[in-house]
């Protein structure tokens, strides 16, 4: 973008802005924005002179339709009151909308005179769409069946442990929260919870598993059978 400069006159296209502020500076701020970003952001210069025609720089004007010669934008018509008066002077993370509707997450700056006046302002807006689709893209692509409402509607999923052993440690952390805990001191209900789980896990399928349980679990396999006989009629009486 070329622009010339006559002492306070500005010529931009077809508008020319007289002025006895100096936007030179934020000229050259608009165009150093501009290429900090990509194409989806864009960068827009307002005077406050005459916000009619009050767009006198703007870097990726295709994202909101705006050009040079374009009105103030309604949202900095809203806040003029407030600027030169308390707080900062800009406004971030809002939304505004291009000309085909398409909402822009956006920033606004107000430039302020020596006494505090507000003269022009710098917004930067961002088409976030492209990274709100990539961002649902992800989510798809990572998303993961919850596993108490798989558990709780029947559907397997398979815990990756190396050996049986494994498996019963991992209950056992289940049940006491607690990682090398010694299972000998195990209450007689936890152990039982430990059976009632690894009897949903099909556990007692496999051969030698109430030989295995006992082990882990420092106890006879006789309390073993005990223990999942109870687990049994339980779950009998539940499901009459």
């Amino acid at each position: 973008m070329i622009n010339y400069y006559y002492y306070n006159k500005i010529l931009l296209n077809e508008v020319v802005l007289i002025s006895d502020f100096d936007f030179t500076p934020y000229m050259h701020l608009v165009n150093f924005l501009g290429g900090c970003f990509d194409s989806n952001t864009e960068v827009v210069l307002y005077s406050l002179d005459n916000i009619k025609s009050s767009i006198i720089a703007c870097h990726n004007g295709h994202i909101s339709g705006k050009k040079i010669g374009d009105p103030l934008s309604s949202f900095a018509i809203s806040k003029l009151k407030d600027k030169g008066k308390e707080g900062p002077p800009y406004y971030l993370n809002h939304i505004s909308l291009s000309k085909d509707s398409t909402p822009l997450k956006s920033n606004t700056f107000f430039i302020l005179d020596k006494s505090g006046q507000p003269r022009g302002v710098i917004t930067v807006s961002t088409d976030v769409t492209k990274y709100q689709k990539a961002a649902e893209l992800l989510l798809s692509l990572a998303s993961m069946p919850n596993m108490e409402n798989s558990s709780q509607s029947g559907i397997d999923f398979e815990r990756l442990q190396s050996t049986p052993r494994d498996l019963v440690l991992d209950i056992i952390y289940d049940v006491t929260n607690t990682k090398d805990i010694d299972t000998s001191r195990l209450l007689p209900e936890e152990k039982m919870e430990v059976v009632r789980k690894l009897n949903c896990e099909n556990f007692f399928l496999m051969k030698g598993a109430v030989s295995q349980i006992a082990s882990v679990l420092d106890t006879l396999e006789a309390t073993i059978y005990r223990y999942l006989s109870k687990v049994n009629k339980q779950s009998g009486s539940e499901e009459a």
